[in-house]
């Protein structure tokens, strides 16, 4: 389910690049829509080190609030 608070670009880049349309980004989708709304790609430790950062409850996948929060970081 998508919030209903989140700014329609990122919530529609999140849906974007969510793949398996289950709400969560996994490492590789959580690249692609990073890209897509900064326009640069991230090295894999920088995007490993912002992925980590952005799953806030530590399960392995980011949802759509972990993900607008890590974007402040950029």
């Amino acid at each position: 389910m998508i919030e209903a608070d989140a700014p329609e670009g990122t919530r529609a880049v999140f849906g974007e690049f969510d793949t398996d349309d289950d709400w969560l980004l996994n490492v590789h989708e959580f690249g692609g829509a990073v890209r897509r709304l900064t326009g640069r790609a991230l090295d894999d430790d920088a995007l490993r080190h912002l992925f980590r950062r952005a799953d806030v409850d530590g399960d392995g996948l980011v949802s759509l609030p972990e993900f607008e929060g890590s974007l402040k970081e950029l």
